[in-house]
């Protein structure tokens, strides 16, 4: 190495260095990614009902004094499969943390949560008041609706798997899915 390089290669250093250790640090960007993550859901001990809205449509269904499987009750008469609204209620059960796109309000009508497309109300065993879960626009890659909580204005990202059990949900109710398509 020529010392003219060994100087370059200095200054680029003694420069870059305190960047990187000062402003790009990629371990404080995934910690504020982490912290901005929350559980706003904290539905952990079980739902006792869920409601599914789409449009004018409404699919409520509740738990079984088993206390282990659900059954429709609205509209009533209907027949969801079991595995499809434990899938929905394991899938809000279990979700541990969402990441935080906007605290805004402002930005409703960007992310399609002016006019929701939909809705599900969630009736948590040791909740006494039931959460709604306002659903906007897909995310640009399309694995992740909008969403946030009435009362709340935290804009975060759900699984699109969410909508789809919904979609087969009303597909079913409909009759569309099973021995009457």
């Amino acid at each position: 190495m020529s010392p003219r390089s060994a100087i370059v290669f200095t200054i680029l250093v003694a420069i870059l260095f305190p960047y990187y250790y000062f402003a790009d640090r990629p371990e404080l960007r995934i910690q504020q990614v982490k912290s901005e993550e929350q559980n706003l859901l904290d539905i952990a001990n079980g739902l006792d009902s869920i409601t599914v809205t789409r449009g004018d449509e409404k699919i409520r269904f509740t738990k079984m004094t088993d206390g282990l499987r659900y059954q429709v009750v609205e509209p009533d008469g209907k027949f969801i499969p079991q595995d499809l609204m434990q899938a929905l209620a394991s899938l809000l059960v279990n979700s541990k943390s969402v990441e935080i796109i906007s605290d805004n309000p402002n930005d409703f009508k960007e992310f399609g949560l002016d006019q929701p497309k939909g809705q599900i109300v969630l009736q948590g065993t040791s909740k006494p008041k039931p959460i709604t879960i306002f659903f906007g626009n897909e995310n640009p890659t399309q694995t992740a609706v909008y969403a946030r909580i009435d009362g709340n204005p935290k804009i975060f990202l759900l699984g699109k798997n969410l909508e789809y059990y919904q979609s087969l949900m009303f597909q079913w109710v409909e009759g569309k899915q099973g021995k009457n398509a």
